[in-house]
């Protein structure tokens, strides 16, 4: 299913974006203490990310459809 539908163009920046965020959230678990800095941070980070896929949500509640 991965290659299943039209043929895409460009550079696939979501994917580059996970594998970064992959790889720097993993390095941070080398540092000493970084195992404890995501225990306290990771409830804001959370919220951030909710609060975020909310308003992109209800941003594309409000965007026009495109007429063909």
């Amino acid at each position: 299913m991965f290659f299943y539908g039209r043929p895409r163009r460009g550079f696939p920046w979501l994917l580059a974006g996970v594998i970064a965020a992959i790889v720097v959230l993993s390095l941070t678990f080398a540092i000493p203490g970084g195992a404890d800095a995501w225990r306290a941070l990771a409830p804001v980070f959370l919220v951030i990310l909710i609060a975020g896929a909310i308003v992109a949500a209800v941003a594309m509640l409000r965007r026009r459809p495109r007429r063909r």
